[in-house]
């Protein structure tokens, strides 16, 4: 499983997804100048972002052994962490005058860049397995 590169592809974005229920995505400064952290676990629409892009990171890590299916779930992952950072860019521009974000705010950008060149890996891996397979049945058939 570890041997291609697409499965360290999509263990480096499910890492990065599931590192952040453990951060915290900005802080915010009170009236009485205390700082206030805020985590991606304190927002409810933040925890079902999370938990679903998780879930869809873990499947696309899991399923190496159905290639085709990985490369959807790969996609589909992709397409999700595009759309959690396009929900956080909406949030730093809304709210960026009173709060600081924090760099692990660009994290979903990474991961879908990984689970990119994961599903590209994929689909790579699946038409040399597929030429390999077209080879081997010619051959048998001449003789």
């Amino acid at each position: 499983m570890w041997q291609r590169v697409q499965t360290l592809y999509l263990g480096v974005a499910t890492l990065l997804i599931a590192s952040l229920f453990w951060c915290d995505i900005a802080r915010q400064i009170g009236a009485d100048s205390v700082v206030e952290n805020i985590a991606y676990t304190s927002s409810g629409i933040y925890l079902v972002w999370l938990i679903i892009l998780t879930i869809l990171q873990v499947l696309a890590l899991g399923g190496y052994k159905w290639r085709m299916k990985q490369f959807r779930v790969a996609v589909v992952a992709c397409i999700m962490c595009f759309a959690f950072q396009g929900w956080l860019a909406y949030d730093f521009v809304r709210l960026h005058e009173t709060m600081t974000f924090s760099w692990t705010a660009l994290f979903p950008l990474a991961a879908a860049f990984l689970d990119f060149l994961g599903a590209r890996n994929i689909l790579l891996d699946e038409a040399i397995v597929q030429s390999a397979h077209r080879l081997r049945s010619s051959r048998t058939k001449k003789h």
